[in-house]
C-alpha cells in the first residue's frame, strides 16, 4: 500500500514539473476568451483609433471610434438596456477626463437600440509610466463587459510629477489624488481600534469559535447565561458609541461641506447615428465555413440604391478585419491589430446603381484559428455576424449589417 501511495505521488510530481516546464507564456489577450458568437453577433466596433501611441505623464491621450449593435441579438444574452462606455486597461495609468457618444456626455449610463450605430470619444490623461494594451470597453448589464479593438499605448515620465487638480462649483481647487486621503485614513484607523479592542475584548474572555460553538450546542437552551452582565455592559457601550460618533461625524461634515450634489445615477438615452449603409442593402443567402482553408465563404445578394458603382472593400466581425487591397487597405496598427490586408476576395465586381447583383464572398485568414472564431461552428446556434464596407468610386463608404447561420465544410 505504502508503494502504491509513492508511485502516485511520483506522478503528480511529474505531471506538475512537466506542466511548469513546458507551458507556454501566458501572453493571449483576453477578449479571445470570449465566445464567438458574443464578438460577432453583440457589438460590432469599427474606425477605432488612438490619437498618439507615446505620451508622458499629465498628456492626454484621445480614443474614438463607432460601434453597432447587432440586429441579430443572441437571446440568452441581456439586451443594452442600461449600458456604459468604459476603456479597458490593467491599473490605473490613465485617468478619464471626459467621454462622449455622439456628441453627448457619457458619464452616466446609458439605454442603446438594437440595430443602431453610435460614435464615441474618450479623453485620457496618463497618470504613470506603463506599457499597456488598452481596449475600447462596453459594460452591459447582466450581459458584461463587451470589448473592443486594443492598442498598445507607452506612457513615459515620472509619476511623482502627475497633476489632476479640478475647480469646485464653489470655486475650491483641489488634487484629486490626495484630496481627502487623509480623512480616510484617518477614519479608517480609528475604526480599526474599536473593532480590534472588541475582538480582543472577547478573546480574552476564553476560547473563541469552534470551542465556543460546541459550548452552546451543549447548552442548548441555557446557551444565554454564557454572556455575563459585563459582556452585555460592554456590547450597550459599543452600541451606543457607535451610534455617537456616526451621529457626530454626520452633522460635522455638513457643517464643514454645507454645498453637496449627490452622486449622479440617472440613464439617458441617445439618439443614434443616421443609417451608415446609405442606401445600400445586403442579405445573406448562404454561409459556410471551410475548416481546412480558415476560410468564411457567404454569398451576399446586394442591391445598390446610390448613385455611384459600388464595390466590397472589407469585412469585419470580432474586431479582426479582412481587406480587399483592390478597393481597400489598411495596415495593422502594431503587431497585436488583428488585419488580414489581403483575406478578402469576392466575386461579381462592381453593383451599378439600381442593380441588385449575388457576390461571392470568402475571408480567409489563419485569424479564425488564433482568435477562436472557428469554434462557432460547434455552438448550437451556429451563426456568425460583421460588418461588410461598400465603396464607390469617390471612396465614400457605406456600412452594412450582415449575419445568417453557418455550416461548416471539412473537406
Amino acid at each position: 500500500m505504502l508503494n502504491i501511495k509513492k508511485t502516485i505521488l511520483m506522478l503528480i510530481a511529474f505531471m506538475i514539473a512537466c506542466i511548469t516546464l513546458y507551458a507556454a507564456p501566458a501572453i493571449a489577450h483576453g477578449e479571445k476568451s470570449q465566445a464567438a458568437y458574443l464578438r460577432m453577433r453583440t457589438l460590432l466596433w469599427y474606425d477605432v483609433d488612438v490619437s498618439t501611441v507615446k505620451l508622458k505623464v499629465n498628456e492626454e491621450l484621445t480614443m474614438t471610434g463607432k460601434f453597432y449593435w447587432f440586429y441579430d441579438w443572441p437571446n440568452n444574452i441581456a439586451k443594452p438596456e442600461v449600458a456604459f462606455l468604459n476603456i479597458g486597461i490593467p491599473g490605473p495609468v490613465f485617468v478619464r477626463k471626459a467621454s462622449y457618444i455622439n456628441g453627448v456626455s457619457g458619464t452616466n449610463s446609458t439605454r442603446f437600440d438594437i440595430g443602431e450605430t453610435y460614435e464615441f470619444k474618450v479623453i485620457l490623461k496618463a497618470r504613470r509610466p506603463a506599457r499597456v494594451h488598452m481596449h475600447a470597453l462596453m459594460n452591459v448589464k447582466e450581459a458584461g463587459p463587451l470589448i473592443g479593438p486594443g492598442r498598445w499605448v507607452e506612457v513615459t515620465g515620472n509619476q511623482a510629477d502627475f497633476i489632476n487638480e479640478v475647480t469646485t462649483l464653489t470655486g475650491e481647487t483641489i488634487d484629486l489624488e490626495t484630496y481627502g486621503l487623509a480623512n480616510a485614513v484617518k477614519w479608517h484607523i480609528f475604526w480599526g481600534v474599536i473593532a480590534a479592542a472588541y475582538l480582543l475584548y472577547w478573546i480574552f474572555q476564553g476560547p473563541i469559535l469552534i470551542p465556543r460553538y460546541k459550548k452552546v450546542k451543549l447548552l442548548g437552551d441555557n446557551a444565554d447565561d454564557m454572556i455575563s452582565t459585563t459582556d452585555r455592559m460592554v456590547g450597550l457601550v459599543m452600541l451606543i458609541g457607535t451610534f455617537v460618533v456616526v451621529t457626530w461625524s454626520y452633522f460635522n461634515a455638513y457643517k464643514e461641506y454645507p454645498v453637496t450634489i449627490p452622486l449622479q445615477s440617472g440613464q439617458i438615452t441617445i439618439p443614434a447615428l443616421p443609417d451608415a449603409a446609405r442606401g445600400v442593402n445586403a442579405e445573406v443567402i448562404d454561409a459556410k465555413y471551410r475548416v481546412p482553408g480558415r476560410a468564411l465563404e457567404f454569398s451576399l445578394k446586394v442591391t445598390n440604391n446610390t448613385n455611384s458603382p459600388i464595390k466590397l472593400g472589407e469585412y469585419t466581425a470580432a474586431n479582426i478585419r479582412w481587406m480587399n487591397p483592390e478597393v481597400s487597405t489598411a495596415e495593422p496598427a502594431d503587431s497585436h491589430d488583428p488585419v488580414a490586408v489581403a483575406g478578402l476576395t469576392y466575386e461579381g465586381g462592381s453593383v451599378m446603381p439600381g442593380e441588385t447583383k449575388l457576390l461571392k464572398v470568402t475571408c480567409t485568414d489563419a485569424a479564425w484559428e488564433t482568435y477562436r472564431l472557428a469554434k462557432l461552428i460547434y455552438d448550437p446556434d451556429s451563426r456568425f455576424g460583421g460588418l461588410v464596407f461598400f465603396f464607390d468610386e469617390e471612396g465614400n463608404r457605406s456600412v452594412v449589417a450582415i449575419g445568417g447561420p453557418l455550416i461548416p465544410v471539412f473537406i
